[in-house]
């Protein structure tokens, strides 16, 4: 007996079914589904079990998905954490150990031009920026009233002396009457005491002979009359003499005013000389030769004296000597110490900032400037550019002082370099640190000794890392990452 299958039907969603299931559902519309629900149960559960490797196999590569997300997250942040840190090739250089500051440039000497003399301004024949030498005339002031001036000075001196001249004549003249009376009184004397003794004698003669009773009583008198009148004469001869001296005190005046006319013609003649130097002050003549940096007059106008005592006189202009140029620096008292006379330097100034000029220390101040707690010191430096004369007084700049320098040397970035303590390392492009040995020490490289070979691969350390110039142990700023 052949047997022939039933085809097997299909439920809702279209599923085929077996001649079981479509017996149970028939069954279980023929019962009103209460025969039909336990193979309902039976066949959700067989659903399930199927369903199971399914979901395994899902959850399993969610898991591989997120190992591989995380794994490539960590190696995402680690080549972030290597490229956040630049990597710099340690190489052979120069290594420069310096100090920076800023100041200006100066001339080797600056002369503020005024005039002795007060007057107009008559002649102005250099403007600024014009370069003058050593007694070129800067200036000329109007000179009438110092010439009158001189002219008046001139005839005081002469009348001075001509009263001098006269002054010497009075004695001269009282000289030649002083002796003439001298001899002559003393002439007379000689006589009148000649004259007197002869007298006396005969007197005597007289009185002798009338003791013996051989002569007159009147020859006797007469005798003493003329020897009382001859002594008389001597008398009187010698009184003259003495007279003389009231001559010689006379004559004394005479050549004590000849001493005052000699005082009043030297002073007359410092007055000529005071009003001819003053005639030649209102010609202004540079005492330098240099570069008119400032003019602060014109033509017609009045300037004042430079004597004076009150507002100093006016500024005519200014000269400066720019044979030397030098570079006025402050320089912090931190860096002060290792500064020295005759280390090179290098400027540059806005106005030239493709140029670099050579120059040299020559002066450091010995007492320091406190300003707010900030002590800084002067720092002079000569620029021996040959083109030095670009720079001009009042630029403003910068210098660097090379304090140490070492050409051709292995050298790595300063930025590289992390101190902690005494030991000094660097990061290698991998990450591991690496213990150098370092000498000398710049701004923007270090020498290393030992540790690292040239063309080694090592990190730029960030700002918040400890390095040399930034170490919590020393709470230090340092330098700039170094230029490319």
């Amino acid at each position: 007996m052949e047997t022939t299958s039933e085809p097997a039907g299909r439920d809702l969603h279209g599923t085929e079914l077996s001649a079981a299931g479509q017996l149970a559902r028939s069954g279980t519309a023929a019962s009103g589904g209460e025969t039909g629900r336990p193979i309902r149960r039976s066949l959700q559960r067989r659903r399930r079990r199927r369903i199971w490797p399914y979901v395994l196999i899902v959850l399993i590569l969610l898991a591989g998905g997120g190992g591989i997300w995380l794994w490539h997250g960590a190696m995402s942040a680690k080549t972030s954490a290597v490229s956040a840190n630049e990597l710099v090739s340690v190489d052979r250089g120069s290594v420069e150990k310096s100090v920076e500051s800023s100041g200006k440039v100066v001339s080797n000497l600056d002369v503020d031009i005024k005039c002795r003399a007060s007057g107009e301004v008559v002649k102005l024949p250099y403007d600024v920026s014009e370069a003058v030498k050593l007694g070129d005339l800067l200036c000329q002031l109007d000179p009438t009233d110092e010439k009158l001036a001189v002219r008046a000075a001139e005839a005081e001196a002469a009348q001075s002396a001509a009263k001098l001249a006269q002054a010497q004549q009075d004695v001269l003249q009282a000289q030649e009457n002083l002796a003439t009376t001298r001899r002559k009184d003393e002439a007379e004397l000689a006589s009148a005491k000649v004259k007197a003794a002869n007298l006396r004698a005969k007197a005597d003669r007289q009185k002798q002979l009338i003791d013996q009773n051989l002569g007159s009583r009147e020859d006797w008198e007469t005798a003493e009359t003329d020897a009382a009148g001859a002594e008389a004469a001597r008398l009187s001869a010698e009184i003259a003499i003495d007279e003389l001296k009231q001559q010689e005190i006379q004559l004394e005046y005479k050549r004590q005013a000849v001493k005052v006319a000699e005082a009043q013609v030297q002073a007359d003649r410092i007055t000529l000389e005071t009003q001819t130097q003053q005639l030649a002050y209102t010609t202004v003549r540079a005492p330098i030769t240099g570069v008119v940096s400032a003019l602060d007059v014109q033509l017609g106008t009045i300037v004042a004296s430079g004597m004076s005592g009150f507002s100093g006189g006016t500024t005519i202009m200014t000269l400066s000597d720019l044979s030397h140029v030098f570079f006025i620096a402050t320089v912090d008292e931190s860096d002060i110490g290792d500064i020295r006379i005759a280390q090179p330097a290098r400027i540059t100034v806005a106005s030239f900032p493709s140029r670099v000029f050579a120059g040299k220390v020559v002066r450091i101040a010995t007492k320091g400037v406190n300003s707010s707690n900030v002590v800084t010191f002067e720092v002079k430096v000569e620029v021996l550019d040959e083109n030095k004369g670009l720079l001009r007084p009042e630029m403003t700049g910068n210098v660097t002082i090379v304090q140490a320098e070492k050409p051709d040397v292995l050298r790595v970035a300063s930025s590289a370099v992390v101190r902690k303590g005494e030991q000094t390392s660097v990061t290698m492009a991998d990450g591991q640190q690496r213990p150098v040995k370092i000498a000398l020490e710049g701004s923007e490289y270090v020498e290393v000794i030992s540790g690292l070979t040239s063309g080694d691969r090592v990190m730029l350390m960030p700002s918040e890392q400890p390095t040399r110039w930034k170490n919590p142990e020393h709470g230090s700023e340092g330098p700039p990452p170094p230029r490319k």
